[in-house]
């Protein structure tokens, strides 16, 4: 729906809400490029685990995780399928798997911008500049040992001051 709540106008983020951005998200639009209908990072990934975050089921399908963070080109024609009556009519394998649109429309983003703890590690794979706790984060008591977990920790308490420490 995000080119939908754009207005099909300009250039937009979406993440799915388990991410940790330690870089300046400016950086992720800096690398928009006008011939693709949407931007991420192209995962070659395949679960070890049979469950996720918070106990939910955990499949493997092509472009796993492709979807969980994406710079929109809003304004791109193909991108215009996109009305809530095509969302609300589709199934999940249509949208995740960008069905909708050409491979040659989907430009890639380097895999810093979309950091899947346990999948990815330092200084193998570089360094997270948007971490993805896709199986879930410090905010669940089963996670809270994971990995970047204490980076997370350190900024919610920062940012909720008026909370009780975590």
């Amino acid at each position: 729906m995000v080119p939908y709540l754009s207005n099909y106008k300009g250039w937009a983020v979406f993440c799915d809400c388990d991410f940790l951005w330690v870089e300046d998200v400016k950086q992720v639009f800096d690398l928009a490029n006008d011939k693709f209908a949407l931007m991420c990072v192209h995962h070659d990934y395949y679960p070890k685990s049979k469950s996720k975050m918070d106990g939910q089921a955990q499949l493997h399908y092509p472009r796993k995780n492709w979807s969980s963070m994406i710079l929109w080109n809003c304004s791109h024609p193909s991108n215009k399928k996109l009305t809530p009556e095509l969302v609300n009519t589709q199934t999940g394998k249509f949208l995740h798997r960008f069905a909708w649109l050409e491979d040659k429309e989907i430009g890639a983003i380097d895999h810093h911008w979309n950091w899947l703890v346990i999948w990815y590690k330092e200084p193998r794979d570089g360094k997270p500049k948007a971490i993805h706790y896709t199986e879930g984060g410090p905010w669940f008591k089963e996670a809270k040992e994971s990995e970047y977990s204490d980076l997370w920790i350190s900024y919610a308490n920062k940012v909720n001051k008026n909370w009780k420490k975590i």
